[in-house]
């Protein structure tokens, strides 16, 4: 049985800070969510921030043929 997921988890992570003499370096992973309730739940589990690691994260709609990535930004 396949689940029609209607949204994308992203997942931003920043690695590096300039303060310590590191260039920052951007991921994002995009993560389907089979719906809003789901993606805002799992959204509230990657919450934290480290002194040279941060992360930022959103629920969007999924577009038309959206597969999961990770990319580098």
């Amino acid at each position: 049985m396949l689940i029609d997921m209607k949204f994308m988890l992203v997942v931003l992570i920043t690695i590096g800070s300039p303060v310590i003499g590191e260039d920052k370096k951007t991921f994002e992973f995009r993560i389907p969510q089979e719906n809003k309730e789901t993606c805002d739940k799992s959204e509230k589990t990657f919450k934290f921030s480290l002194p040279v690691i941060s992360m930022d994260t959103r629920c969007e709609p999924k577009k038309d043929n959206e597969e999961p990535t990770i990319q580098s930004t």
